[in-house]
């Protein structure tokens, strides 16, 4: 099984990410995606272990979020570009607001079981995640507002 903390501040360090540990086990990743002009949008991924999630089994669970659900948030081509990931989906879950007012928001989410992840695999829903998120940020709520 992989070491995440090892695999995160390696790929972090490489590509000069901000890593944080927020607490044991629980991460915050600036992905910095590079754009046709040269410049750079960054998309935060939280992820840690959820132990037992998967019919007893702990998984890793990535999640970034997209934007705060209103009811004129368009659903149906929402539920369209959940097939932009292989690894992702897109959900909405309770969460607050920057005030800390309790809202749901739309997030862009992965969960594969753990002990079947190898480091390609969890790069490459690392970077999934990510880059789902913001391309639905753009989209939906007009740039980079998480």
């Amino acid at each position: 099984m992989i070491n995440i903390k090892e695999v995160l501040t390696a790929y972090s360090e490489e590509r000069k990410f901000k890593l944080k540990e927020i607490e044991d086990g629980k991460f915050s990743i600036d992905i910095a995606m590079k754009l046709k002009d040269g410049s750079f949008r960054y998309q935060f991924v939280w992820l840690w272990v959820s132990e037992g999630r998967a019919k007893g089994k702990d998984c890793v669970y990535f999640t970034s979020r997209v934007g705060t659900y209103t009811p004129n948030l368009n659903k149906e081509q929402l539920l369209r570009e959940s097939g932009y990931g292989v690894y992702s989906t897109i959900t909405i879950v309770p969460d607050k607001d920057k005030s800390g007012n309790p809202c749901e928001t739309v997030v862009v989410q992965a969960s594969p079981v753990y002990e079947y992840l190898n480091e390609d695999e969890f790069l490459y829903i690392l970077w999934e995640v990510a880059e789902v998120a913001d391309i639905l940020e753009e989209k939906h709520f007009g740039g980079d507002t998480n």
